[in-house]
This record gives structure tokens, C-alpha cells and sequence, in this order.
């Protein structure tokens, strides 16, 4: 099994590529999905999140309150830390057992994990390769709004809190341009994977 890392600013397109990589034969996985699986109603995840933030982060039906959770966590990097510091190693069990299940049926495929925060946490020393995806940052704002889930606002205060593209190039094996046309990422993930195979 090849363990494959794929990094990027907010609205890059890591999901694009996790998505062509799949289509490939990879195993992909979202670590964004693994986050919102492991604090649902009744894990251990919210119950940790609920000793440390208090419930009123949480509805009535006991789901996490990501936006109001987000509003606390992205201005206070003390905070942050915290909940980090709750999800990392819960993600990274998840991430684990998905990967010891597909190596016994599958122990020659590629796995491909997408991790917005891979620099960020040092994660990458856990995968044998990593890819970058890159867009301009007019694209990735034009991207994020149009989403609906950010306010133009919103997508520029997300992108000036992460690390640049340089940070993240520093621990990249590949590097994919998603700036143009679904068809152009598909021709540089498939290079990509006839290296890695």
C-alpha cells in the first residue's frame, strides 16, 4: 500500500482530486467526513468536546454546532488548540482503521487521504507521498463563495489564516494545478498515479 497525502489551501480543489484519484483505483478518503463522524451525537468525540467547550455548542438532538463551534475556535488559536488537540487523535484512529480494513483486502492499492491541515500538523511524515493542489487565490475565493457556505468575507479571513502554498510545497512530492478544467487536473492525477504505481 502506497499512503498518499493530498494537501491544499481552502477551496484548492483537494476534494477534485481525491474524487479523480478514486476514479483511478485509489482508496480515497476525507478526513474533513472523519471530523464530522467522530463528534456526532453520543461519540466519544462530543462528549470531549462538551467537557471542554460546554454544551451550549450542542442542539437538542446532541449535534455539534460546527458554525458556532468555527465562530469561537478561528479567532482564539488557544482554542483552537484545544479542539485540535481533542479531533487530531480521534481522526487519526478512524484514518488508521480505515486503513488496516482496505490493506487486508486490498494491500497493493493507493491511499489517497485528503487533509486540509497537513503542515499545520505535521501529519505529513505519515504518508509515503504528498500532493499539492494549488489554484490562484482569486479562483479559490470565487470558488468558496459560490459554495453558499461562505460569505466573501468569511472565504478571505479563512484563506489569510492558513499557511501558504510555499509552507506546503516544502513537504510535496507532486504538485497539481487545479486552476483550469476538470479534464487538465484529470491528465496531471493520472501522471501522477502512473509514478506512484
Amino acid at each position: 500500500m502506497v499512503k498518499v497525502a493530498i494537501t491544499g489551501g481552502i477551496g484548492s480543489g483537494k476534494s477534485t482530486v481525491r474524487e479523480l484519484l478514486s476514479s483511478m483505483g485509489a482508496v480515497g478518503v476525507d478526513t474533513d467526513e472523519i471530523a464530522r463522524q467522530v463528534v456526532e451525537p453520543g461519540t466519544k468525540g462530543a462528549q470531549l468536546i462538551k467537557v471542554a467547550f460546554g454544551g451550549e455548542f450542542f442542539n437538542e438532538d446532541g449535534g455539534l454546532e460546527r458554525k458556532k463551534m468555527a465562530a469561537v475556535v478561528f479567532d482564539d488559536p488557544q482554542a483552537r488548540l484545544r479542539l485540535e488537540e481533542i479531533l487530531h487523535p480521534l481522526i487519526i484512529e478512524e484514518e488508521t482503521r480505515i486503513m488496516v480494513s482496505t490493506t487486508a483486502k486490498q494491500p497493493d492499492t493507493i491511499f489517497a487521504v485528503e487533509i486540509p491541515l497537513l503542515t499545520e500538523g505535521k501529519r505529513h511524515e505519515r504518508y509515503d507521498r504528498v500532493i499539492l493542489v494549488t489554484a490562484p487565490a482569486d479562483i479559490r475565493l470565487e470558488r468558496l463563495v459560490e459554495s453558499g457556505r461562505y460569505t466573501r468575507e468569511e472565504a478571505l479571513a479563512r484563506m489569510g489564516h492558513q499557511v501558504t502554498d510555499e509552507a506546503r510545497m516544502e513537504v510535496a512530492d507532486y504538485v497539481v494545478d487545479n486552476s483550469g478544467s476538470v479534464d487538465d487536473t484529470r491528465l496531471q492525477c493520472e501522471e501522477i498515479m502512473s509514478k506512484i504505481m
